[in-house]
């Protein structure tokens, strides 16, 4: 087995070494939008954090102004070859299956902003443009997405575990080699609140990018609160320390969410975890409630991704289910601040292309 994931391994390499050639070659071109255009992504497989930094960063653009839109693809949803736009000033928002789990969650959080889910995140950035005005985009997972040329190129690593292997998949969690690191603008790493090598990691990416001066700005995630969709009220993650609870989630890493709700002093006695994206079927919640109760849980505990795909799904009045909102902080925030509006300041529109 292991033989023939290293030779799909290698199969999968010299399919994005040709990929990425073509592109630098010109044989294939890359498409600009006039405005300018911030690309989020990771160099692994899921679970680096990197949709909660695309909306710290919307905040923060929105804060200074600018008309936001996020373009994403849209993992997960049927249909995935129309658009959709998502806009809570236009009304109720489509089904996560139509959209996608985290477009319809973005939408949510971020109002002021437009997203638009389009596998061709050039004609969704020309249709932001032309549509809602938008002075700024955010592309949302675009590091692979190299269609689309980019005027900052943010790399998401894992901080407590960047590369694994070191293999690409199938063989490891590797899209790309990590001497791709180079085409990077700057990298963020995430989860720097748990212990990891700090002078290593750091080294060892400034070598694959060739730049001893690539900025490297340091993130982690936090429960900022619980909600309760039946009460519409939030409480602090503590009112349920030493409390017996379930954790339900269809997400990449769902051991972080069980680490989450360990640090604020829950007792974790049940978990149902599902593939990333996966879809909650009435039967697999009937048996997860069942064993909920007999294991003494006082409340369930699910993320906001998930709670997406679970509207609508009968739940029982006991144990009642409460949802972890989870925001992005930055541990150098004005300086990270400083240096996306001092390279947005340096940009001038370009013309229609």
């Amino acid at each position: 087995m292991t033989r023939l994931l290293r030779w799909m391994a290698r199969a999968y390499g010299f399919a994005i070494a040709l990929r990425l050639a073509l592109y630098r070659t010109h044989y294939r071109q890359t498409r600009r939008l006039r405005q300018f255009t911030i690309s989020i992504g990771n160099l692994t497989t899921g679970g680096t954090g990197k949709t909660p930094l695309v909306e710290y960063v919307a905040r923060l653009l929105i804060a200074e102004g600018h008309r936001v839109s996020i373009l994403t693809r849209g993992y997960g949803r049927v249909r995935n070859r129309l658009q959709v736009v998502l806009r809570m000033a236009d009304g109720p928002l489509p089904e996560a299956r139509l959209a996608g789990d985290e477009p319809v969650m973005m939408a949510r959080h971020l109002q002021e902003a437009t997203v638009v889910v389009n596998r061709d995140r050039y004609a969704g950035g020309v249709w932001a443009e032309s549509h809602a005005g938008v002075t700024m985009h955010l592309m949302d997972d675009g590091y692979q997405h190299i269609a689309l040329d980019r005027d900052l190129n943010l790399l998401v690593i894992d901080a407590e575990r960047p590369f694994d292997s070191g293999e690409l998949i199938p063989l490891g969690r590797l899209r790309e080699p990590l001497h791709e690191i180079a085409r990077a603008t700057a990298v963020i790493l995430t989860r720097t609140d748990r212990p990891f090598d700090q002078g290593g990691l750091e080294s060892q990416i400034r070598r694959f990018a060739g730049d001893p001066a690539l900025p490297i700005f340091h993130a982690y995630h936090d429960v900022v609160a619980l909600w309760s969709p039946a009460e519409q009220r939030r409480i602090p993650p503590l009112d349920f320390e030493r409390k017996k609870v379930a954790a339900l989630c269809a997400i990449a890493r769902p051991e972080l969410f069980a680490d989450d709700l360990g640090h604020y002093g829950m007792n974790v006695v049940h978990t149902l975890t599902l593939r990333d994206h996966a879809r909650f079927t009435h039967s697999v919640l009937v048996n997860f409630f069942s064993e909920t109760q007999v294991r003494g849980a006082e409340a369930i505990l699910t993320t906001e991704k998930d709670w997406v795909r679970l509207e609508g799904q009968p739940f029982p009045v006991q144990p009642p289910l409460w949802v972890a909102m989870i925001e992005a902080r930055m541990a150098d925030e004005a300086a990270f601040r400083n240096y996306l509006l001092q390279s947005i300041s340096r940009f001038k529109p370009r013309p229609p292309s």
